[in-house]
């Protein structure tokens, strides 16, 4: 049997009746005995501290034998406050032992209270009082009686109430409680109530706004006389969720793509929701209809569903929403038979416009370029930019002719875009690879990556070219052979198979200090258990931005191995030579990573001297120059690998705050048999030596060489000829 509102009104305040009696009932005897048994520990507490702040004077003046002065301990347990009967006390030292007590013990439930007896300020024993609880029980007994007999009087005079009268009220309350809630709940919106037969008996401001007419002039309309909804995609009309709500007397809604057609032909989106209303006995009387203006919240959706399919600066989709693209494109290619092709592009020379001009300069150049390229293709093609100076585009049901006259194209109107900042004029190149996909393509990674594959060789192979993929097969299946080693590498810095090597140094001058000085070096081990040589896997980790990983995991391994580096006999210490990538050293947090190992594994930084090789240093002069500074701050040495392989580095050399050159291998190899690679070695000697910096020459591979880097004064000598690697740690 389902009860009707007023019946369980009744029935839960039945109910609360109960709970408050109960409630009266439970807290007097709880109140009364939580405060006597509160005054009872507060007076405990009282006696204990008083009992032992009397006993204190003795203490300190026989701090010896105090505790076998029974009767002066008695004589002062007995001043106020006086023990009740009830009341039992005791003295202890600070062994546990007691040594005296006053009352008799108590028998049964009792509580206690101890204070510690002080001679100064150390603890020498302990006062306890203890007291029986009876007069607690006694509190919560009485308090038992007179909080059953208040219960009661409370159940009654609460059950008294006019519980007829109440059930009136609480049936008017329902029904006007029902309405308001539904009217209140979407006073926000446009709100409509209507009679049981869909005709308007109010609007509220929100909803005259929506429909533009007042509600006087709508009073008694049928809803559909008032409101025209049509839905968005097919602009035909359809019916208000009111009349839904009505015939089925259940909650019913319009959302989606909808719009009202107000009375002064504003086009407005909008959702509807409709629920109907009953009386007290549960007949049909009208329905509420909620109309919310959705305008800037679905013009918003719009928005951020294009954001996230295209690119914010040049307008052209982005690379998530290309490679869906493409990929639906495969799908069609395989149902229709049909031919299609993708093309990677690459602009050349964007970062000298981009580091020379600022980055709003570049911005402004890459939207021309893409109105440009865009110009060139199909209204049927997809452009996209996929990130930086890429570019992507998709030429469905294109075949290779067509494709690169279009690539032909794209290359022209490049070479002939002239870019003007600031008086100067700027020109960029781009490489453009092209591959073509078909039914019998199945994987979007693959296509993908062979377009890739032909952008980089078109680079490779001069830039501002188009090059096709099926014309460099063997060149590019090398390119995908590289792009093997990402997960190799991968994999081996997961699985820790790495090894560290080391190849010493031999001092040639007075200069080089008392220090073994040594260059750790790489190796990498296959699965099978092959040691790997670096330049068949570090090309690959350099491309695909690895270096870092690569760079932290030997900082950690030789930081951790530091302190069992052998140190041959001679030698007061270690010179540790360490390589860097220009991307390590372009990362965030890499100073914080040196800084906090060093710290971890106790390392002193005086003993370990970073490499940078001179193309990184003058590509990233700013960066590095930083860089240096903040590790040489804590004693790290540094050395600028590949000296001389560049031919304007000689300018930059005087701020570079470096404290070794390595004279690049290629003047050094051939030192005994080419006279200009003897100069070229003696110059960068006598300047770095000019400038303070110590000089180590790489490529000794033989006596002879050494003997002639030792006869131009060289510091260092470094090679075969010196050393040939070895594990940094003997196994």
């Amino acid at each position: 049997m389902v009860l009707s509102a007023p019946d369980k009104l009744d029935k839960l305040f039945l109910r609360l009746s109960l709970f408050i009696s109960f409630v009266v009932a439970l807290s007097l005897p709880v109140v009364s005995g939580f405060i006597a048994y509160s005054d009872l520990l507060e007076e405990l507490t009282f006696k204990a501290r008083i009992k032992a702040t009397a006993q204190r004077e003795m203490i300190t003046t026989l701090p010896q034998t105090w505790m076998f002065a029974e009767n002066r301990i008695q004589g002062i347990l007995a001043r106020e406050p006086v023990l009740l009967e009830n009341e039992f006390i005791q003295v202890f030292d600070n062994q546990g032992n007691e040594l005296t007590s006053a009352g008799e013990a108590i028998e049964g439930l009792h509580v206690q209270r101890s204070y510690p007896l002080y001679d100064i300020d150390q603890i020498v024993g302990t006062v306890v009082v203890s007291s029986s609880i009876s007069p607690v029980i006694h509190n919560i007994i009485i308090g038992s009686i007179l909080g059953g007999f208040l219960g009661f009087f409370v159940l009654l005079g609460l059950w008294l109430l006019p519980v007829r009268r109440l059930r009136l009220i609480s049936a008017e309350l329902f029904r006007e409680k029902q309405q308001a809630e539904v009217t209140l709940q979407s006073i926000r919106d446009g709100v409509f109530r209507t009679d049981a037969k869909g005709r308007l008996v109010y609007l509220n401001s929100a909803a005259e706004k929506l429909v533009g007419r007042k509600f006087a002039e709508l009073e008694g309309k049928p809803v559909s006389e008032v409101l025209t909804l049509i839905e968005e995609q097919t602009d035909s009309e359809v019916e208000s969720s009111i009349y839904q709500a009505i015939r089925a007397e259940k909650y019913a809604s319009l959302q989606g793509d909808y719009s009202l057609i107000s009375c002064d032909n504003r086009k407005i989106a909008v959702e509807e929701k409709a629920t109907p209303l009953f009386n007290n006995n549960g007949e049909l009387t009208g329905g509420v209809l909620c109309l919310n203006d959705v305008t800037v919240v679905r013009e918003q959706l719009k928005q951020q569903s294009w954001e996230a399919s295209h690119d914010a600066l040049t307008g052209l989709i982005n690379r998530r929403e290309f490679e869906k693209r493409i990929a639906r494109a495969i799908e069609r290619a395989q149902v229709t038979g049909n031919s299609g092709l993708l093309c990677f592009m690459d602009l050349d020379g964007f970062k000298v416009v981009n580091d020379s001009c600022g980055h709003a300069a570049g911005d402004e150049m890459l939207v021309q370029l893409s109105e440009l390229i865009g110009a060139q293709v199909r209204s049927s093609d997809s452009l996209a930019r996929l990130g930086g100076d890429e570019f992507g585009l998709l030429l469905e049901g294109c075949d290779e002719d067509r494709g690169q006259i279009i690539a032909n194209s794209i290359l022209s109107s490049v070479k002939n875009f002239h870019f003007f900042h600031k008086g100067k004029v700027y020109t960029v190149g781009i490489s453009i690879g092209m591959t073509s996909f078909s039914s019998e393509s199945y994987k979007v990674k693959d296509v993908i990556n062979e377009a890739d594959s032909a952008c980089y060789w078109a680079k490779e192979s001069g830039r501002h070219r188009l090059c096709l993929f099926k014309e460099n097969k063997e060149e590019l299946t090398a390119r995908q052979v590289e792009v093997s080693w990402v997960e190799r590498i991968t994999s081996a810095l997961e699985e820790d198979r790495f090894l560290l090597y080391c190849q010493t140094y031999q001092a040639l001058s007075d200069r080089a200090g008392s220090r073994q000085h040594m260059e750790i070096l790489l190796r990498m081990v296959s699965e099978n258990g092959e040691i790997i040589s670096p330049g068949r896997f570090l090309p690959a980790a350099e491309r695909y931005n690895l270096m870092p990983q690569i760079d932290q995991w030997v900082i950690d391994k030789l930081f951790s191995e530091f302190h069992n580096i052998p140190v041959d006999v001679g030698f007061s210490g270690l010179m540790v030579n360490i390589n860097l990538s220009g991307a390590s050293i372009n990362s965030v947090g890499l100073y914080d990573y040196i800084k906090e190992k060093i710290a971890e594994y106790d390392i002193d930084a005086t003993y370990l001297c970073f490499e940078i090789t001179e193309t990184v240093a003058v590509k990233n002069l700013r960066v590095a120059v930083d860089f240096i500074n903040q590790c040489k701050e804590i004693g790290i040495h540094f050395a600028l690998d590949d000296f001389g392989s560049g031919a304007n580095f000689f300018r930059y050399l005087k701020n570079m705050p470096v404290d070794y050159l390595k004279i690049d291998g290629s003047f050094v190899k051939n030192i005994e048999k080419d006279e200009l690679d003897r100069e070229m070695t003696e110059t960068i000697n006598r300047i770095g030596h000019l400038l303070g910096k110590k000089t180590i020459a790489e490529f000794a591979e033989s006596q002879t060489i050494i003997e002639i880097l030792k006869g131009i004064d060289v510091d260092f000598a470094q090679g075969f000829g010196v050393c040939k690697p070895r594990p940094l740690i003997a196994a």
